[in-house]
């Protein structure tokens, strides 16, 4: 009786733990998750601060639902948030992000979320510079195997 029941708790256990979808892949851990989220950030600032919106949307899902919010303003779509991206990069010499924070929530094993607060600082063509706080939410999904930006929003919070 002693041995059945031994049988029935390890069954068991092994029915719990086990990934019932034939198809499943291994659910990728969570440092890993959070690794490949901040090289696809990285690869996003680099693109940014080259001033290179294309290379900067190339990591953004184009789908039916608004991308980008900044300040306040939503971009209806994909196109249009990249065509606003590139406006802003307009009269722009250099561009550069310094991180005071940043956090990743792993939601699930295909979302994550990126928080960031810090000061981007901008030459202006004139040679004017200027600083500015801001404050960013990203939602990271994973499609196809990439890491790609379902929806940002960020600000320039008041100092």
């Amino acid at each position: 009786m002693l041995k059945l029941g031994f049988a029935l708790i390890v069954a068991t256990a092994a029915f719990l733990g086990a990934d019932r979808r034939p198809d499943a892949a291994p659910v990728p851990a969570q440092q890993d998750i959070e690794s490949a989220i901040r090289a696809v950030h990285a690869q996003m600032r680099s693109a940014a601060e080259r001033l290179d919106a294309t290379a900067l949307y190339a990591h953004v899902l184009d789908t039916a639902t608004p991308p980008i919010i900044e300040n306040g303003a939503l971009a209806d779509t994909w196109a249009a948030a990249l065509a606003r991206t590139a406006r802003g990069f307009q009269g722009l010499t250099s561009l550069g992000y310094a991180y005071t924070r940043e956090s990743i929530t792993v939601l699930s094993p295909a979302t994550a979320l990126w928080v960031g607060v810090g000061t981007a600082s901008a030459t202006l063509a004139d040679g004017r510079q200027i600083t500015a706080p801001f404050a960013e939410t990203t939602v990271f999904v994973l499609r196809d195997g990439q890491w790609k930006v379902l929806h940002a929003h960020r600000s320039a919070p008041t100092r």
